[in-house]
């Protein structure tokens, strides 16, 4: 896909439509509004977070329309008073946050926690919100009809099976459960959101569409979010609410593919049908071991394993069946393509080698595509780019993006670690040290109280000082 181009640049960004706000101003344009919240508060990214030494505009590089334009942004009364009625909700938000954490939802078993976002998101001010065929929770906010149309979304799966123990617990200021922060936080911050936007009586002049997705965690491969653009052609913008490193600006989407390969054979006794019938778990051996030749660039970074494999009845029988299931990633769409290309064959040329073998053709093989996230890069000098870099003073880094369906997107803060059973979530509204930055007072925490289990991925580090561009992070899943 050819990358997003920004128009000439004036006093008009691309899909903020910012133009002079008059203090006596009732109306705000949507995008800055709650672009200027989601850079202050936590969580704040989508998908998964894996930054690649992308190139970023520091300080120093953003234009003057561009630092221009934050500067009246936030200066302008009515984002002052927005950011003041977010910090008033917090221990209402905290609330939310408990009873949402407590009602568990792995993947495709959504439905009990988005009866209960609903519930909530009705009660906040969108009485026509609904459940909609995919599972999705959506609200519509009307604006005027006169500018763009801006999708804020949270996810309500969690990586956690069914029976996971979700009772929060609170020790020292810190709330402790699975998944209070991927991505329960998020949906807390979508509906304190809502609830300002409310109280205050803004009215945007573009749509703002609220959404709880479903199917972001694990083999759900976005089912949500794809049904949401399929059916919402005319968004405009998007805001995603999610953990991610601290003060990044995230802007690359690596793609992947997931496949199942089935290997099938007649199968027999190891000793009677020796040499008759091919052994599909030998099969997929060999398929392993050519896989595992396979090379890749290192960049566009592109990556592949064989992520679970099983099969096989007993020791002394011949296996007439085999699995394994096969994860491919690239920051670039075209590599992935040809890794791809060069597994399958490899798949094809083993069992090809195990049924010459045996001089036979019992051996089969079925792939089956279980997962598709599409990747994308909106670059580096882009506006929005730029004016959430001035928001962060950091450099940029990669995150699942919805490049191909044409969307810039600015996300905020938070952290990683997706696969730990302790997740916490500070109460407290802000570190003492950030409350001279009235621009980030709202950026909650989310990190690990237990580092025992494996991570996803890792943390990158923590954010400079101010003014100080730290050196690009490297997180991997």
């Amino acid at each position: 896909m050819p990358p997003l181009r920004d128009p000439p640049l004036s006093n008009t960004l691309p899909m903020m439509r910012l133009l002079p706000i008059r203090p006596s101003s009732p109306r705000l344009r949507p995008l800055p509004a709650l672009l200027a919240l989601s850079l202050a508060w936590a969580g704040a990214s989508c998908a998964w977070a894996q930054a690649f030494n992308a190139v970023a505009p520091t300080p120093a590089q953003v234009r003057p329309a561009v630092d221009q334009a934050y500067t009246q942004l936030l200066s302008a009364p009515q984002i002052q008073a927005l950011m003041e009625a977010v910090k008033a909700d917090h221990a209402r938000s905290i609330d939310d946050l408990r009873m949402l954490t407590e009602i568990e939802a792995p993947p495709f078993k959504e439905r009990p926690r988005a009866e209960a976002f609903l519930a909530r998101m009705k009660a906040l001010g969108l009485p026509d919100a609904r459940i909609d065929s995919e599972g999705n929770v959506v609200g519509l906010r009307k604006g005027t009809g006169q500018g763009p149309k801006l999708l804020i979304s949270a996810h309500l799966d969690t990586v956690f099976p069914a029976g996971t123990d979700v009772k929060v617990k609170e020790r020292d200021g810190r709330l402790y459960a699975p998944g209070i922060s991927d991505d329960t936080r998020g949906l807390a911050v979508l509906l304190s959101w809502l609830k300002v936007l409310n109280d205050q009586k803004i009215q945007t002049v573009g749509d703002l569409l609220f959404v709880g997705n479903v199917g972001e965690e694990e083999l759900g491969n976005l089912r949500g979010m794809k049904h949401i653009f399929a059916e919402h052609r005319d968004i405009d913008g998007m805001v995603g609410l999610e953990p991610a490193p601290d003060g990044s600006v995230l802007i690359l989407g690596t793609a992947s593919h997931r496949y199942e390969v089935n290997f099938k054979s007649p199968g027999g006794h190891s000793y009677g049908a020796f040499g008759q019938v091919p052994s599909a778990i030998h099969g997929m051996g060999r398929a392993i071991a050519k896989i595992a030749e396979v090379r890749t660039p290192t960049f566009p970074k592109t990556t592949f394993t064989v992520g679970t494999v099983g099969g096989g009845t007993s020791v002394n029988t011949i296996a007439p069946d085999a699995r394994m299931a096969v994860d491919i990633r690239s920051d670039q769409m075209e590599s992935l393509l040809t890794t791809e290309k060069k597994i399958l064959s490899a798949i094809d040329e083993a069992v090809a080698e195990e049924n010459k073998r045996w001089n036979v053709e019992t051996l089969t093989v079925q792939t089956k595509l279980i997962g598709d996230r599409p990747g994308g890069r909106t670059p580096s000098d882009s506006v929005i780019v730029e004016a959430a870099a001035r928001q962060c003073l950091l450099r940029p880094q990669d995150a699942a993006v919805r490049c191909q369906h044409r969307r810039q997107r600015a996300d905020g803060a938070g952290h990683s670690g997706h696969h730990h059973r302790r997740w916490w979530q500070d109460r407290r509204l802000s570190r003492p040290e950030r409350m001279d930055r009235p621009d980030r007072c709202l950026e909650g925490r989310a990190e690990l109280a237990d580092h025992g289990a494996r991570p996803r991925r890792r943390p990158g580090g923590h954010a400079a000082a101010a003014g100080e561009a730290p050196a690009p992070r490297a997180l991997r899943p």
